[in-house]
């Protein structure tokens, strides 16, 4: 693929993410009536919307080196920024579901019972827990790139098994980006199993909840059922995106000819842009923060379209 291509690709839905990502801002830092927005569900929306703005910071960063025809270890430094940035977009979706799961579903064991009571604390630690594996993830796949001068290794570090300064410091690079490689991919695992349980959750007992409701002559169209069927229907669909985006890291040449070869570099950024747009879009949909601001922007818009009309009306009569 060619860069031209590229940029006719991404430029228009980078601009328009660019757009999508300010509106939200204004939402968070200005909620609609002055409503707070409680934890863990801020912080989660805050990583959803950080972990975007890197990935559009760090595309066009690599397009810009790239086409400054500077060293291609810069240019793979950003892509690799850009793959951590929707690596934490991912995770962070699935703890987004897990969280709605534990506010819809009822508790019906000791577990569960448990789980809704620190739903919190448990966010919190997975959150940290995965900050910190990227950064390790990051450095060990940024070292794994990088050729470094082995010579300004002191002199006085001691060598296992008698091995050569450069061999010893090329095998715990190696040692360590494989590790931290198959952590994120046990890791992927682990969040679709989260992401599978937590929505098949919701599913189930919302269509039980409806079953009940219809067979005692209640009514299925209340703004909380309207609610919970809203955030099922975007779980779902973040979840299909998820599969989607987890198959393609792991099928697909991501970490190796996705940092040698431009142009799968190139293939893989428009994947990731696909992902990113969808789940910003899958969002505005989901959350009522942004949904009630959008809706109050549209009505305070008709409003001042109308007012001529019925001015000019009054004129003529």
């Amino acid at each position: 693929m060619d860069f031209q291509t590229y940029a006719i690709l991404n430029g228009p839905v980078i601009i328009l993410n660019m757009v999508t990502i300010a509106f939200y801002i204004f939402c968070m830092v200005r909620p609609l009536h002055g409503e707070k927005i409680k934890q863990p569900l801020k912080l989660l929306l805050w990583t959803l919307i950080g972990s975007t703005i890197i990935y559009i910071w760090s595309g066009v960063m690599m397009a810009f080196f790239y086409l400054s025809a500077v060293k291609i270890k810069i240019t793979q430094s950003f892509y690799l920024l850009m793959v951590c940035s929707v690596f934490n977009s991912m995770t962070s979706s699935v703890w987004l579901n897990f969280f709605y799961c534990s506010q819809i579903v009822p508790a019906h064991s000791a577990l569960f019972t448990w789980i809704k009571k620190n739903v919190k604390s448990i966010i919190y630690v997975f959150w940290i827990t995965e900050r910190i594996y990227t950064l390790l993830d990051f450095t060990s796949v940024f070292l794994h790139l990088t050729d470094l001068n082995v010579s300004l290794i002191s002199n006085n570090f001691t060598m296992v098994y008698d091995m050569p300064e450069k061999d010893f410091w090329k095998g715990f690079k190696e040692k360590m980006f494989w590790i931290v490689f198959y952590t994120v991919k046990t890791h992927f695992v682990f969040c679709l199993c989260v992401m599978v349980m937590s929505s098949g959750s919701i599913v189930l007992y919302l269509c039980g909840h409806m079953r009940r409701m219809t067979a005692n002559g209640q009514l299925v169209s209340s703004p909380r059922f309207r609610n919970q069927v809203r955030v099922t229907v975007t779980g779902l669909l973040q979840g299909a995106l998820y599969v989607f985006s987890a198959s393609w890291t792991f099928y697909s040449p991501f970490y190796e000819d996705g940092f040698r070869n431009i142009g799968q570099t190139m293939i893989n950024s428009i994947v990731i842009n696909l992902y990113m747009t969808a789940t910003l879009f899958n969002l505005g949909a989901g959350q009522a923060v942004f949904r009630q601001r959008a809706a109050h922007i549209w009505l305070r818009g008709a409003e001042c379209f109308k007012a001529p009309q019925v001015q000019q009306t009054d004129q003529g009569a």
